[in-house]
């Protein structure tokens, strides 16, 4: 596969970069946001999309994203999400984010969460409800994640970090490259 061209460095770029708030943080977890002081505490928060997982799981790590808040923030989430007001394209999130934080256990049961919007029919499609019965951004995040779990993401060691290593899996997969 033929590899992009570096582009130059884009000062502009790197002088916003320079210039990030760093995330906001709170009893050890990271926030959805700065002003949601309570995003752990109000319920009406704990649903829809753990958006903050996909900071660490969909984007490559960057020295602003710390990985002991992260894991902190994943077992909150992972212990007190609505998870049945979920969509299917979050089940992919955190395995992704399991995988990263090096819990591949995790990441199996995200993609295996027994709720209904991490259902796939006979057909493949990711069902979400009667009047959306096809969804692909679940089907999207689960060739994703199956693909980060099995060939890993630049950090990575080795093949296989989303898989439990205790010899219950058998994985065959091929053609796959890293994610960044």
């Amino acid at each position: 596969m033929a590899q992009t061209p570096k582009l130059p460095e884009n000062k502009k770029w790197s002088d916003v970069l320079k210039r990030l708030a760093p995330l906001p943080v709170k009893d050890t977890v990271y926030l959805a946001t700065e002003s949601a002081t309570d995003s752990y505490t109000n319920p009406a928060y704990k649903t829809d999309h753990p958006s903050v997982l996909g900071t660490w799981g969909m984007l490559p790590a960057t020295p602003l994203l710390d990985s002991a808040t992260m894991r902190h923030t994943f077992n909150l989430v992972w212990d007190t999400w609505d998870w049945k007001d979920t969509w299917g394209w979050d089940f992919p999130m955190t395995a992704m984010t399991a995988t990263r934080l090096g819990l591949p256990g995790k990441a199996i049961d995200a993609l295996l969460m027994p709720i209904k919007t991490n259902t796939y029919l006979p057909d493949g499609h990711n069902y979400q409800d009667d009047r959306l019965r096809i969804y692909l951004p679940g089907n999207g995040g689960l060739l994703a994640a199956a693909a980060m779990m099995c060939a890993g993401y630049d950090q990575s060691n080795g093949l296989l970090p989303g898989i439990p290593k205790d010899g219950s899996w058998k994985v065959s997969w091929e053609g796959l490259q890293k994610m960044p």
